[in-house]
């Protein structure tokens, strides 16, 4: 059994009836896009600083093993690599914690002045 293809898009066949979509006036003011900005700003330099310390923990595994296998104290048994990879997973809670924080902050405030100006 063969299917034959619509033969008109749903889009085109439904923009003929409706109305275009409102223009959301949120969207167009200037102080929404610059928090977006700053907000992306921000997401990114946290995100490069997330990457600069997972990749040269793993450049440095892979290109300097003798560094992290040290032990801490001659003659026990733990390594310089327990107390660098428990520090990773501090620093990453460390950056939630720095974005959720100013994203429940600065972020949301800044989004609920410029919605209350909009409405007004």
């Amino acid at each position: 059994m063969e299917h034959a293809a619509p033969t008109c898009s749903m889009s085109a066949q439904y923009a003929a009836t409706e109305a275009p979509p409102a223009a959301n006036p949120l969207l167009d003011d200037p102080r929404f896009r610059a928090l977006v900005r700053k907000r992306r700003t921000f997401s990114w330099t946290l995100t490069i600083l997330m990457l600069a310390v997972y990749f040269a923990f793993i450049l440095t595994l892979a290109f300097a093993p003798a560094l992290l296998g040290r032990p801490i104290v001659e003659g026990y048994p733990a390594t310089w690599g327990i107390p660098v990879g428990f520090g990773m997973f501090v620093f990453t809670f460390v950056l939630v914690a720095v974005y959720v924080t100013r994203a429940n902050t600065f972020h949301d405030r800044t989004v609920n002045e410029i919605r209350q100006g909009v409405r007004q």
